[in-house]
C-alpha cells in the first residue's frame, strides 16, 4: 500500500498550530509539576482525611507505592491508621481503605501529549464526576477526581484489595464470560438508551456529529496503516488488502454509518483488559475514550477482541441475541436483523483499530499479530467486505 504522503502534509499543516499548542502545554507542565511533586500531595494527611470523610488524627501515615507509567500513571496509595484503641479518646473510630488507586496523567512526553491530543484523561474525570453514579454496572469508586487531560488525578477504589478477578488481552473468555459481559453492557447501554441527555448535560460526550479529532484520526491513519500492512502483510489476506485503499478513501462515509441512530452510551473500549469480575458480575474500568454511538460497537469489540474465533463464531448470534432481549426487559426495541447489520459495520472498526495501534509499542508483536488474525477472520466470516465496498 502507498503511503498518502499528500494527504499527510496537508493534515499536518492544518494541524500543525494545535499540535504545537499541545505540546507546549505538555512541556509547561512537566516543567512546573513533575510526576513525584504532583503525586505526593495525595499523602497530604488532612487533605487525605477529607476526602475519606475522617479526622486527621485517625490516619498515622500515608506513602504512595507501585508506580507504573503507561497511558496514564497507576499508582497506589498506602494508608496507615491510628489503632481504635490509641483513638478511643477521640469519637468515631472508623478506618478508610488501606489501599487506594491513583490514576494521574503519564509522566512521559509522548503519552502526555496523545493523552492531551485524544483527551483521555479529561473525559475520564468527567466520567466519574458527572455519569458514575447513574451507572448501573460495577465499576471502581471514586473518592477525588479532578483535572483537564493535561492535569488530571484520579483516587480510585483499590479492586485488588476487593479479591477482583482481573483479566488482560492474553487470557482467555469463555462463552460464560462474554455472556456476563454482554448482560453488562445490555444494562449500561440501556440506562442511556436514546437519553436526551446526550442534548444537555452529557453534550460534551465524544460522538461523530462533534468530534474535533476527525483530521487528526485521519493523519495517524494514513501514517499508520501502511507500515502495519508493510509490517503484518504476510497475515492479512489478499482480498483484504485489496478492499484497505477504498476504506482509506471513504472512511468518512463509514464513520457516517457508524453513528446512525439508535445510539447509546458506550465504553468505547471494551475488551477483556478493561474489565474485571466480582461476585459473578462485570465491572468495567479505563472509562478514557467513552463516547456515544451504537451499541454493537462496544459488543463487536468485544467479541472480536476477546473471544477466542471459535467460540465466537458459535455463541455470537445467541450472545446478541441475548443482550437484545435484556434491552427487550428494559423497554427498547432493536430487531436482530438491525442489530446483525451494525454488529458486521462495527467489525470494522474493530479491525481498523487493530490495524492503526499495530505499529505503536502498546502490545507485543505476538498479541498485535493474534489480534490482527481475530480481527481479519471477523470481517471475511461476517462479509463486512462487501459493505466496505458499497461505501
Amino acid at each position: 500500500m502507498k503511503t498518502d504522503w499528500v494527504s499527510i502534509a496537508r493534515d499536518t499543516l492544518l494541524l500543525l498550530p494545535r499540535l504545537l499548542t499541545a505540546s507546549l502545554r505538555v512541556l509547561w507542565q512537566q516543567l512546573i509539576s513533575g510526576a513525584d511533586r504532583r503525586l505526593r500531595g495525595l499523602s497530604s494527611i488532612p487533605w487525605l482525611a477529607g476526602q475519606l470523610g475522617l479526622e486527621p488524627e485517625r490516619i498515622r501515615s500515608a506513602r504512595i507505592e507501585a508506580v507504573h507509567a503507561g497511558t496514564a500513571t497507576r499508582s497506589r496509595l498506602g494508608v496507615d491508621y491510628v489503632s481504635a484503641a490509641s483513638a478511643a479518646s477521640t469519637p468515631g473510630n472508623g478506618h478508610g481503605p488501606a489501599s487506594l488507586f491513583i490514576k494521574s496523567r503519564p509522566s512521559d512526553f509522548a503519552s502526555a501529549l496523545f493523552g492531551v491530543l485524544f483527551g483521555l484523561g479529561g473525559s475520564e474525570v468527567r466520567f466519574y464526576r458527572e455519569i458514575r453514579q447513574d451507572v448501573p454496572v460495577r465499576t471502581p469508586g471514586v473518592h477525588y477526581a479532578q483535572g483537564n487531560s493535561n492535569t488530571y488525578v484520579m483516587l480510585l477504589e483499590d479492586l485488588a484489595e476487593e479479591g477482583c478477578d482481573f483479566r488482560t488481552l492474553a487470557s482467555r473468555c469463555s462463552a460464560d464470560d462474554a455472556k456476563r459481559i454482554v448482560t453488562g453492557l445490555a444494562q449500561l447501554h440501556g440506562a442511556f438508551w436514546q437519553s436526551p441527555r446526550f442534548a444537555a448535560d452529557l453534550a460534551w460526550v465524544r460522538r461523530h456529529e462533534t468530534d474535533r479529532d476527525f483530521r487528526l484520526l485521519n493523519l495517524v491513519r494514513n501514517l499508520s496503516v501502511p507500515i502495519a500492512v508493510k509490517k503484518y502483510g504476510h497475515i492479512l489476506p489478499d482480498e483484504i488488502l485489496d478492499v484497505i485503499p477504498h476504506l482509506m478513501k471513504n472512511y468518512g462515509r463509514l464513520e457516517q454509518a457508524w453513528a446512525q441512530e439508535p445510539r447509546t452510551l458506550l465504553h468505547g473500549d471494551a475488551h477483556l483488559g478493561n474489565m474485571y469480575f466480582q461476585q459473578g458480575e462485570v465491572g468495567f474500568l479505563d472509562w478514557q475514550v467513552v463516547q456515544y454511538g451504537q451499541g454493537m460497537r462496544d459488543i463487536s469489540y468485544l467479541l472480536i477482541n476477546s473471544v477466542p474465533e471459535e467460540t465466537r463464531l458459535a455463541h455470537q448470534e445467541d450472545l446478541i441475541r441475548h443482550y437484545l432481549a435484556l434491552l427487550g426487559e428494559q423497554g427498547i426495541a432493536l430487531d436482530f436483523d438491525t442489530a446483525w447489520d451494525q454488529y458486521r459495520l462495527q467489525s470494522v472498526y474493530a479491525w481498523i483499530a487493530g490495524v492503526v495501534t499495530a505499529p505503536s509499542n502498546f502490545q507485543g508483536e505476538a498479541v498485535v499479530a493474534a489480534g490482527l488474525r481475530r480481527a481479519c477472520a471477523a470481517i471475511l466470516d461476517l462479509d463486512a467486505l462487501d459493505l466496505i465496498r458499497k461505501l
